[in-house]
């Protein structure tokens, strides 16, 4: 079993095939042999014994005939025409007669069948004697001499033909049946035979189509399991090497593809862990794989690098923005990466919007117009809320201002009951105290000086 194991399949196949090979071959031999045997009784009853009874047959007929002939001439004597025609007919039946015997003369054998046959030949020339020398008497007109031949000689020699004739045609009969006896026995034990050495030869085919297919089926059934697995993604396939035939070469090439496969696939799972603690420069060693296995390392590294510098590019532009530094632009990156473009352009125009903003109502404040308010309707979020906050700043000062203005203006022209009376916080609340404070004390100096000059007077 370890031999036929470690030999190619095509010599497995070539000693599977051998063997039903010369299986077939014998089985044909025996049937080649019984059909001979059986050709050859068929031979025996189609050239001999069938043959025989036939011609047997139509020896017995014609001489019925040839008899029938007889009684006719006895009963028309005086028709002679009629006779003649006899004459005619029975000439005919006894060329027929020796044709018949001719032809089984042919078919006869030695023995018991030889003498048979030659007492049929002694009653016949009895017969036919008798026949002649009654044809010669009817022609002489001689009718009672001819009546005489018929019954004393002709009617029991006709009777011992026939006799010797049934014994004959016994004879052959019985040699027909028993070769087609034989013949059917032949034929029932080759059938018997054939079926036995088919049920034999198809064991034997069979345990060894089981065998061939067993040694070839099973390891290709687990190098298709194990292929499977590979193609599912399951590289812990344990894999058991049992002969050196191709299927052995194979599961070997898979069992190295499969070790190649975890190889790179371990090398992926360190690089992982690498940059996971922080080391993104670390890369996998491609001259450690073979072919496009190494190829495999390579690519995976340079995609890796490609990412890693598209992350460090951003990294290198959000800086800038985040000192203030808007000249960069995002690099132009193709396909689904351009979304990261699209996101560095969209946060760089967002900033330069809410720094223009902010620039326009500072630039307004440092004129004094603190009127202008920014659009936040055109921002979203922390910055909608940024101008929001500078827009109530900018009220706030305006409204501050000019309750400050107006109560300047009512001082100047001397209206020292005016106040500033609005809800202020932080510095205008101050600012709102010291004016109301130097108001009052504005009126306190007004009121003494009243009084001064009222004593005076």
């Amino acid at each position: 079993m370890k031999w036929f194991q470690n030999i190619s399949i095509a010599r497995k196949l070539a000693v599977a095939f051998t063997i039903t090979s010369l299986m077939t071959i014998g089985l044909g031999l025996f049937a080649m042999a019984q059909m001979r045997a059986s050709d050859q009784l068929a031979e025996d009853i189609r050239t001999t014994w069938m043959p025989a009874v036939e011609q047997l047959g139509e020896m017995r007929a014609q001489l019925g005939e040839l008899r029938t002939y007889e009684l006719a001439q006895l009963a028309r004597t005086d028709e002679p025409e009629a006779v003649e025609d006899y004459f005619k007919r029975m000439d005919k039946t006894r060329e027929a007669i020796a044709a018949a015997e001719a032809a089984y003369a042919r078919t006869t054998t030695q023995g018991e069948e030889a003498k048979l046959y030659d007492q049929v030949r002694k009653q016949r020339e009895l017969y036919l004697s008798a026949n002649t020398r009654m044809g010669d008497a009817i022609r002489a007109g001689d009718v009672a001499a001819a009546q005489k031949v018929s019954d004393d000689e002709s009617r029991p020699a006709r009777r011992d033909l026939f006799t010797a004739l049934v014994a004959l045609t016994e004879f052959n009969a019985d040699h027909l049946h028993q070769n087609l006896d034989a013949s059917s026995a032949r034929h029932k034990r080759a059938m018997t035979g054939m079926i036995v050495c088919l049920l034999l030869l198809t064991s034997i085919a069979a345990a060894a189509g089981w065998l061939v297919s067993r040694v070839i089926s099973r390891p290709l059934a687990l190098a298709t399991r194990i292929a499977g697995a590979i193609a599912a993604g399951r590289l812990d396939s344990a894999i058991h090497i049992h002969g050196s035939d191709e299927t052995g070469q194979l599961l070997d090439s898979m069992r190295q593809m499969q070790s190649r496969l975890q190889a790179v696939s371990a090398a992926q799972m360190e690089m992982a862990t690498r940059h996971d603690a922080g080391e993104i420069s670390y890369r996998m060693d491609e001259a450690a794989f073979p072919g496009d296995y190494g190829r495999m390392v390579r690519d995976t590294n340079a995609l890796v690098a490609s990412h890693i510098a598209v992350k460090m590019r951003l990294v290198e532009i959000m800086q800038r923005y985040a000192v203030g530094d808007l000249s960069m632009d995002m690099d132009r990156l193709p396909g689904e990466k351009a979304v990261l473009t699209e996101a560095m352009d969209t946060t760089k125009a967002n900033l330069a919007a809410i720094n223009n903003e902010i620039r326009h109502l500072v630039d307004a404040a440092a004129s004094g117009d603190f009127s202008v308010r920014g659009n936040a309707q055109a921002f979203e979020h922390d910055f909608r809320v940024m101008v929001e906050g500078l827009n109530r700043l900018m009220a706030s000062t305006d409204e501050n201002l000019a309750e400050t203005s107006a109560l300047l203006q009512a001082i100047a022209q001397g209206d020292l009951t005016a106040r500033m009376d609005g809800d202020f916080h932080g510095v205008f609340a101050r600012m709102r105290d010291d004016a109301n404070a130097t108001v009052a004390q504005l009126t306190d100096i007004v009121g003494r000086i009243q009084d001064a000059s009222g004593s005076i007077n």
